[in-house]
């Protein structure tokens, strides 16, 4: 699968750009990850390097540029681990990248430096070919390992040419022409090489990052759809299905079950049309919601089980808290025609409140709570009343708070 950094027809630019940054964040971090395994390597070389020099009888040249790649280790380790601590916080990268890079500019410098004495100061002795060819050897592993990040690869190898291009010139070491040209064609060589070897790292990263946006959207769908099967597309309550699901997860509980009918709301339909009897729903809805988060805060159901007919599941409380709230629901939605500012536009509800007992069935304690809605309706609407053994709770805006005894 080929990827390009043109920005597909169907992405916003702001997530493209996002989707960028991220892949370049799993570049970096395989980068760094890569080198943190690579550290013992790497002073492997150095003390092989080392050793090797001090049988030379040019020894002398390169203590200087020992020392300076030992301290240029410690820097580089320094800019790798800043870049490390900044993905792991996803934290800015700007300023850790410029010190990386600059550190890796003193690092190739302090390779170039070593590659140094053993073409300016050349001498007939087998440990020469030893540490040209492990400094060659650990240049050319270093400038792939970087090359899936150009601007550091680039910092890198500017570092060592000035390095080592430089010290040619200036030491006056004989065909420091040739060897300028040499050196700077083996480097374009490495970097084509590890371009190419590491464009699979790159193309990996896209690919994962593609998936991982994939993957989002794919759960996106999924909860949406999920909601979308649970919730009234109407009002956002539970549906009855997804009502009764979620009633049954907490059976065994002592509950109180709530039914809420708008008065006259076929009226409302058939005098202001069914627009604002859809609008009146979406908004009795939202009342609910809100009255019950305020409330309530959490453990309660709230669904809408058909029409204009709504269901709340509240958890125990005294029975004077749930008086309350159902007052206050019966308040938010009667607010409701008010605040449409429609004129003639009520919106009164009638309830009917039940207990759900420890082991009862919840159709039964609906039936109940069903029955009492139905007492408030044939009472006079614009009430609760309390379904019990032989009490029966009135509310209404006239007789609010007041219990009176009737037989059911």
């Amino acid at each position: 699968m080929e990827m390009s950094n043109s920005i597909p027809a169907d992405l916003p630019r702001e997530d493209f750009a996002r989707d960028q940054s991220k892949v370049h964040r799993a570049v970096l971090q395989a980068l760094v990850d890569t080198e943190q395994r690579s550290v013992l390597a790497n002073l492997s070389c150095w003390v092989m390097t080392a050793a090797a020099a001090a049988f030379l009888p040019t020894a002398e040249y390169y203590v200087f540029p020992l020392l300076f790649r030992l301290l240029a280790m410690v820097g580089t380790r320094t800019g790798f681990a800043q870049v490390r601590a900044a993905l792991a916080n996803d934290g800015p990268l700007r300023v850790k990248m410029r010190w990386l890079a600059v550190s890796l500019v003193v690092g190739g410098a302090a390779w170039g430096a070593t590659m140094l004495p053993v073409l300016a100061h050349p001498t007939l002795h087998p440990a020469r070919l030893l540490v040209g060819g492990s400094t060659l050897i650990g240049m050319s592993i270093i400038v792939t390992m970087l090359s899936t990040v150009p601007r550091m690869a680039l910092s890198y190898s500017l570092g060592f040419l000035g390095a080592f291009c430089g010290g040619l010139w200036f030491t006056g070491a004989p065909d420091a022409l040739e060897l300028t040209i040499g050196m700077i064609l083996l480097f374009a060589i490495f970097i084509t090489y590890s371009h190419a070897s590491t464009f699979g790292q790159r193309q990996s990263a896209r690919l994962l990052v593609e998936n991982l946006r994939l993957g989002r959207e794919l759960r996106t769908s999924l909860d949406q759809a999920l909601h979308l099967a649970e919730h009234d597309g109407l009002t956002e309550l539970l549906n009855r299905r997804a009502f009764f699901a979620n009633a049954e997860q907490a059976n065994g509980a002592h509950r109180m079950v709530v039914m809420l009918d708008i008065d006259h709301f076929k009226t409302i339909n058939d005098r202001f049309g069914h627009p604002v009897g859809d609008t009146v729903l979406e908004r009795v809805g939202r009342a609910l919601r809100n009255v019950l988060h305020r409330e309530v805060g959490s453990g309660y159901l709230a669904a809408r089980l058909g029409g204009e007919e709504f269901a709340v599941l509240l958890p125990e409380m005294p029975d004077a808290e749930t008086r309350r709230i159902v007052e206050a629901l019966r308040a938010a939605i009667a607010a409701v025609g008010r605040d449409m500012a429609v004129d003639g536009l009520v919106t009164t509800t009638s309830a009917g409140i039940a207990p759900l007992k420890s082991g009862e069935s919840l159709d039964d304690a609906l039936l109940c709570a069903d029955t009492a809605l139905y007492d408030a309706k044939a009472n006079g609407r614009d009430r609760a009343e309390w379904a019990g053994k032989d009490t029966v709770y009135v509310a209404s805006r006239w007789d609010r708070g007041v219990a009176r005894r009737a037989q059911r």
